[in-house]
């Protein structure tokens, strides 16, 4: 339950195969029931919606159309320094994992691995103000 003069979570997810958009969003809705979704398919798009939306968490996808995800994450991290970003990815090459870190990215997951790591990641990488008492990890 929201408290009063809380803000609301704001969960960005970037991801451009749109059953695979639905189904994190599911789960991500499903596992943090009081956050609120946003989605983007690109990473022009994601950077629009950090500028006017500010989500405390982005979900994204490394392998978009135009911007890739790393350049996105660069740039949202320059742009939101206190936003975090989880690398979404099904591709677990070790320049990809290097590339986000450099990027700025807190964590990064497999697609293989979305139903058991995913939400542990997001919720790692929480702001303070939204961990449970003794935080949620």
């Amino acid at each position: 339950m929201e408290q009063p003069n809380q803000p609301t979570l704001t969960i960005l997810i970037v991801e451009d195969h749109l059953p695979t958009l639905m189904a994190v969003q599911a789960l991500v809705s499903a596992a943090l029931p009081a956050c609120r979704t946003l989605t983007a398919e690109s990473g022009e798009q994601a950077l629009e919606l950090c500028a006017s939306d500010a989500p405390h968490v982005v979900v994204m996808d490394i392998v978009l159309p135009g911007m890739d995800g790393i350049e996105a994450t660069r740039r949202i991290r320059s742009l939101l320094p206190d936003t975090r970003v989880v690398m979404h990815s099904s591709h677990d090459m070790q320049i990809y994992r290097e590339g986000s870190t450099a990027a700025g990215a807190g964590a990064f997951v497999t697609k293989n691995r979305t139903f058991t790591d995913l939400v542990p990641a997001i919720t790692g990488l929480l702001p303070p103000a939204f961990r449970g008492p003794g935080g949620t990890r």
